[in-house]
């Protein structure tokens, strides 16, 4: 029943026990003015006076009821439907760290424990005035505690009618849930951390009720086999009909005998996606006896292995086929003529062929496992291992052409580096290094024969050259002399037409002479016997001139030439044929000819800014000009290089050592 606020006085009904005093009646009374206290010494006497009417409020005061409500450690309160604070048990005293004066009279929502949230204080003033009006409810929320901090409380507030049906008061009880609640947190957290490891491991659970034939599964679960937990009802037939038919008939066998030795089983299968997709999951489970031994439950988990199944069957497939083509290259290497031995990282023999073991005279299978030094420790400090050594640090090819003391024999070697060791190719090559060798003999005899026939011919035209000089230029001169004793004898009375003849006979003595001069002085000019190499190059330069009509410009050393004279003249006959060259075929305006010394070497340049060479013709070896050339300048250790650009002009080097002096 509500205190009547229009009264003067609010008579209260005490039900004695513990003696409540004035105060602290006044105190329920939230301060209302008490017109008179009523006390009995009985539940009974109350009832009948409170029935008779009068009384605004029944107090009850027992004893044991108090102890009861003190000793528990749910939180209890009296409200008046203003939600002034009436009573309350001890736990919310304690637990705040007030005295039941501290709390008795004020409004619920205004003491400390809501001062930390106006969300809460709202909910709960809102909860009292819904149970002030009949609402019960029941709702958690959290109330600050002055030793613990935060506190969560499962509420419940319920009105409190009186004898008529009004409601007069509001009961709340509260229960503190914050061990719970961090449990049930813990919990929630633990189960999403199982989850997402579950998830990130790809692991499902499961759970077999045999005795009901219930199945269940975890969400993991349902994601490894892409099914719909709402639409899908896990069950053993249904799990059977997802694993591949190839599977199934393993897995059902499993299973029977794992619950027929009451054993943990472990296997591995395929299952089928609803979208065809087929899964490999490895299974480990154990089978839960009852009370009475017999199977009850299978529990179990599920990986979802497929990236690492797939993975080796990868690995599978690539170790077949690396190792069918490592028997199709041993087959290979076997019927190649030449040895092939492969070594690993400590210079021991993984592989020997047929051609090497045969060339080596040893079993290829005696060879296996055993160092390459140990075998052959000939071959130690041998060029070979030098070779092995550098290819393993450089990791580059090593290429080796090289005599073996041992066997008296060439080879040819290819030395291939790999992370692995090394791969060696080895071909007997003493019959081609015996054919290179004559060959090169052949060659060598070959260019001191065309050396010497060049010597012959260069005795012979300085020969002639010396006879057309002294023989027949002497006698082309002795006979001009006497013709021009005759025209001084006949030269007066003679007719005009003997006059004219004997003139003519005189001039073609004279161009009879010069022609001999010059023939001998292209056979062997003696300007170059006696001037050297120096002068000769001007006097052949200035008659190219004169004869072509091309300019020649000379660009030559000061002083005397240290070139020996058969040096020299290997030079000029390359200086002689390069200008053949250049008025057969360049078409040229000018010519450049150089000649210099650097250290023990004479280089002869010859340039023209003619037509030039097409590379294909400087590559055909049928030009007699240009191989006379190279030979004459091989001949004395020298060497002749020809550069040349289509429209260019061509450049024609040769550079020979200066040779001894005096040399002829």
């Amino acid at each position: 029943m509500t205190v009547k606020s229009n009264e003067p006085a609010v008579r209260v009904l005490v039900v004695e026990g513990e003696g409540l005093g004035q105060g602290t009646v006044e105190g329920i009374l939230g301060g209302a003015p008490t017109g008179k206290v009523v006390r009995v010494a009985s539940v009974t006497q109350a009832r009948e006076l409170w029935r008779g009417g009068g009384f605004d409020l029944v107090v009850a005061a027992e004893t044991r009821f108090r102890d009861v409500l003190d000793g528990i450690f749910a939180f209890v309160g009296l409200f008046s439907t203003e939600g002034v604070v009436l009573d309350t048990n001890q736990a919310p005293l304690a637990a705040g760290g007030l005295l039941r004066a501290d709390v008795v009279g004020h409004r619920f929502v205004d003491l400390p424990w809501f001062s930390h949230s106006e969300i809460e204080r709202a909910r709960i003033g809102e909860a009292i005035a819904g149970a002030a009006r009949g609402e019960a409810s029941r709702f958690e929320t959290n109330v600050l505690s002055a030793k613990n901090g935060v506190v969560y409380i499962d509420a419940a507030f319920a009105p409190l009618p009186g004898p008529d049906g009004t409601i007069t008061r509001v009961v709340g009880t509260g229960v503190d849930v914050t061990v719970r609640r961090k449990a049930e947190h813990e919990l929630r957290r633990s189960r999403e951390l199982l989850a997402e490891a579950h998830r990130l491991a790809r692991v499902g659970s499961w759970e077999w009720d045999v005795g009901k034939n219930q199945v269940s599964w975890s969400e993991e679960l349902f994601r490894i086999y892409d099914l719909d937990p709402a639409r899908h009802l896990p069950s053993y037939e249904a799990f059977l009909a997802t694993v591949h038919p190839d599977d199934r008939e393993h897995t059902g066998t499993v299973l029977r005998l794992a619950m027929e030795n009451v054993s943990a089983f472990v296997y591995d299968h395929r299952i089928v996606r609803p979208d065809g997709s087929v899964r490999m999951l490895h299974t480990r489970g154990e089978v839960v006896p009852g009370a009475d031994g017999r199977v009850c439950r299978l529990v179990g988990s599920c990986w979802d292995i497929t990236d690492r199944w797939e993975a080796l069957r990868r690995a599978e497939s690539a170790r077949a086929e690396a190792e069918a083509a490592r028997r199709e290259m041993e087959n290979i290497l076997g019927r190649v003529a030449d040895g092939f031995v492969a070594l690993d990282q400590d210079w021991r023999y993984r592989y020997v062929n047929e051609s090497g073991a045969r060339v080596m005279g040893r079993d290829p299978l005696s060879l296996i496992g055993k160092r390459m030094w140990d075998e052959f420790p000939e071959t130690v400090g041998h060029e070979f291992q030098r070779a092995c050594e550098r290819a393993v640090a450089e990791q580059q090819p090593v290429h080796l052409w090289t005599h073996y003391p041992p066997w008296d024999k060439w080879f040819d070697g290819r030395i291939h580096p790999s992370p692995e060791g090394l791969s060696i190719f080895f071909t007997d090559v003493t019959e081609q290094q015996k054919a290179q060798e004559d060959l090169r003999a052949s060659a060598e005899q070959l260019r001191a024969l065309a050396a010497r026939l060049s010597e012959i011919r260069e005795e012979e035209r300085k020969s002639i050259a010396r006879e057309l000089h002294d023989q027949v230029g002497q006698a082309l001169t002795a006979l001009k002399l006497d013709l021009e004793w005759a025209r001084g004898q006949v030269d007066a009375g003679a007719p005009a037409e003997t006059r004219k003849r004997l003139a003519a006979m005189e001039g073609l003595l004279d161009q009879t002479l010069d022609t001999t001069r010059r023939i001998s002085a292209t056979l062997r000019p003696a300007i170059l016997d006696d001037l050297g190499l120096a002068a000769a190059i001007r006097w052949q330069a200035a008659e190219f001139t004169q004869r072509t009509g091309v300019v020649c410009e000379t660009r030559l050393p000061d002083g005397d030439d240290p070139i020996a004279s058969a040096t020299a003249l290997a030079l000029f006959r390359v200086l002689q044929e390069a200008l053949t060259n250049v008025a057969r075929h360049a078409g040229a305006e000018r010519v450049l000819i150089e000649l210099s010394l650097e250290g023990s070497s004479a280089i002869l340049t010859i340039g023209d800014d003619g037509r030039g060479i097409a590379p294909e013709a400087l590559r055909r070896q049928n030009s007699l000009g240009l191989m006379g050339m190279r030979e004459r300048a091989l001949a004395f250790g020298g060497a002749l290089e020809i550069s040349a650009e289509v429209g260019r002009g061509t450049t024609v080097t040769v550079r020979v050592p200066v040779g001894p002096l005096g040399n002829e």
